[in-house]
């Protein structure tokens, strides 16, 4: 049991340091799958020995697989630290009745916590163009939306 507690009080216990190292890692890391997954979607060069009238082979689109892939990428955008949401959520305010804007608020980052989980089961159980790269960012930005806000709470106590 005191193994448990020691353990316990040095994960909540993080060095900012080390806070920082992981927060950029699980940022890059979510990342990268979506960056795989724009390029994959780009259209192919054509073949430099090919005729000029052939064209190059078509790849297979998903729309909904898209949908989530734009969904992700801004999740991931607005977990930057840099990134601040206040001049959006201005724009917003001035868009809805003067009693929903804090509800818009929170209805956008529910659905930007949410809609990572939703991509990384949705290409788990149906097959799209960009599969893998669409589970492994979101599963991976799913933690950076769990995990990064402690990381940060332990970034900004430490200095």
């Amino acid at each position: 049991m005191a193994g448990i507690r020691f353990a316990s009080v040095i994960f909540l216990a993080l060095d900012g340091r080390l806070a920082l190292m992981l927060f950029l890692l699980l940022l890059a890391a979510a990342a990268a799958p979506i960056v795989f997954a724009w390029l994959a979607l780009l259209p192919s060069e054509p073949d430099p020995f090919a005729g000029p009238g052939e064209t190059p082979n078509q790849k297979p689109r998903d729309a909904f697989a898209i949908f989530l892939l734009a969904n992700i990428s801004i999740a991931v955008l607005l977990r930057i630290p840099v990134t601040d949401a206040a001049p959006l959520s201005s724009h917003i305010a001035r868009l809805v009745p003067d009693q929903w804007p804090e509800e818009v608020v929170m209805v956008a980052s529910i659905w930007l916590g949410f809609i990572p989980g939703l991509a990384a089961a949705y290409s788990a159980v149906r097959a799209n163009p960009i599969r893998w790269q669409l589970l492994a960012g979101g599963v991976l930005a799913l933690v950076l939306w769990l995990v990064g806000p402690w990381l940060l709470n332990a970034i900004s106590t430490s200095a």
